[in-house]
């Protein structure tokens, strides 16, 4: 599918480079060390409301022992999934929150102190990280949201974003498939979703019907001209039990994704003239066994947890008495 590049340089632009995260990191160093140094007074009122309740037995604490509030913790405003607001990261910076004497003796090693990374949503404040270390800024992604890489005085390990909170070794592995098996069954093989990179070889009617998307969805869109087509991923599964095939194509740049999921669209029609029968949202789509009279239920995984659409006959919805698990 690599000549999709030859159709499209006409009018395709560059993107430049994202400097997404750059207000939360060293500049010059060019690793993307994450350099947590706001204090509580420069929070805003709802992180400062956040921080209170998150750490209220460690302030508690640190009252009794006549300890300054502001010595527990340092933070600092990233941007890790390119949507508005900036996730806020805490950083612990007291031996109450830091392991070994090192950390505040021995400048020749770093110390391993908390981290926690809180993300703001339409239903409040969650939390998507805790862990230990000291935490870099990677220029991957995933679902939508930057790669974490954290060192703890031995070989760094990376933390990807799995749908709800960032979790280790994610690697190419689905990190939600399992979560699925409880429902109807997990798709696996010829019956779950076969995906594709924009320019992987694919059948041929699957790159006509994005070629189609591409111009009518994504190019015709005011705001989104410069989006080029590694922007999306294409997806082809077996959905209403009739040929052709239906294609789903995930976005999973920062264009598309945010906090609540990356955009999906579902096609039919593959043999003729595609049409959009979906458009949903959430992370790590899978088809499931189960189903409506238009085909096979799509789940997503989001932050409220799984999300089941069902296609009833007139196109992929969130159907009455199906809630998010």
């Amino acid at each position: 599918m690599r000549r999709i590049l030859i159709h499209l340089l006409a009018y395709c632009v560059p993107l430049l480079g994202g400097t997404a995260a750059a207000d939360c990191v060293e500049v010059g160093r060019g690793a993307g060390e994450i350099l947590a140094g706001m204090t509580q007074v420069e929070l805003n009122p709802a992180e400062h409301e956040l921080v209170s309740e998150r750490f209220a037995p460690d302030f508690a604490e640190a009252a009794r022992l006549g300890i300054a509030a502001d010595a527990l913790f340092r933070f600092a405003r990233c941007d890790l999934n390119a949507a508005a607001p900036a996730e806020l990261v805490a950083v612990g910076r007291s031996p109450a929150h830091c392991a070994g004497a090192a950390a505040f003796g021995d400048r020749g090693r770093a110390p391993v102190c908390g981290i926690w990374v809180f993300a703001e949503t339409s239903e409040g404040w969650v939390q998507v990280l805790e862990t230990a270390g000291a935490a870099r800024v990677s220029g991957s992604t995933t679902s939508g949201w930057r790669d974490l890489v954290v060192e703890r005085g031995n070989a760094p390990f990376v933390m990807k974003f799995g749908g709800a909170v960032y979790q280790e070794d994610l690697g190419d592995a689905d990190p939600r498939a399992d979560a699925l098996d409880d429902y109807g069954g997990y798709g696996v093989g010829p019956g779950g979703i076969a995906w594709y990179a924009f320019d992987d070889p694919m059948p041929e009617q699957v790159e006509r019907a994005f070629l189609w998307f591409y111009g009518a969805e994504i190019r015709a869109g005011e705001g989104r001209i410069g989006v080029l087509p590694d922007a999306f991923r294409v997806g082809v599964a077996e959905l209403d039990g009739a040929a052709p095939e239906e294609a789903v194509i995930q976005g999973v740049s920062p264009d598309f994704c945010g906090p609540e999921g990356c955009e999906n669209w579902v096609l039919s029609g593959l043999d003729g003239d595609p049409k959009v029968i979906g458009r949903l949202l959430g992370f790590d789509l899978q088809a499931a066994s189960s189903g409506g009279a238009g085909g096979r239920d799509l789940i997503a995984a989001t932050q409220a947890g799984l999300q089941v659409w069902r296609n009833d006959g007139d196109g992929y919805a969130l159907p009455e008495g199906l809630p998010a698990r």
